[in-house]
């Protein structure tokens, strides 16, 4: 079933960058717990659930006039796919551009994610999916 998780979170980074957030979404379990990176306050902290996760987005996404989210690398851990990647974005009102490296632990269960953790550092990433550098 891991590589099958690989290619769920996969796809839904896909559709997210396509701007297909239905199928984004449809990768998510009904119960899921989509953590928000560390020090963004835009939100929640945590959302929980497809209502919440989609005002998360709809946040998130309003604050750039163009974002995008490129992994580098994807790892698979069973249950845990770990996602190293490149945040790139334009603010919507400073036009700031920003390119920020990011580490994601998605956490699965019958092929839908059920949480999304984010860490600054690929240590910690790989701690927390059980893995080590």
């Amino acid at each position: 079933m891991s590589r099958e998780n690989v290619e769920v979170v996969r796809e839904m980074n896909e559709a997210f960058n396509r701007g297909d957030y239905a199928a984004a979404l449809s990768a998510l379990a009904s119960d899921v717990e989509w953590n928000a990176p560390s020090g963004v306050s835009i939100g929640e902290e945590v959302y929980r659930g497809h209502d919440a996760v989609r005002k998360g987005f709809a946040l998130w996404l309003d604050a750039w006039e163009t974002y995008r989210f490129e992994p580098a690398e994807i790892l698979d851990h069973g249950d845990h796919v770990v996602v190293s990647g490149t945040q790139t974005g334009r603010g919507r009102g400073s036009g700031v551009e920003i390119k920020l490296q990011t580490f994601n632990v998605f956490t699965l269960r019958n092929g839908k994610v059920v949480r999304m953790r984010n860490f600054d550092d690929r240590a910690e990433a790989l701690e927390a999916a059980g893995l080590r550098e």
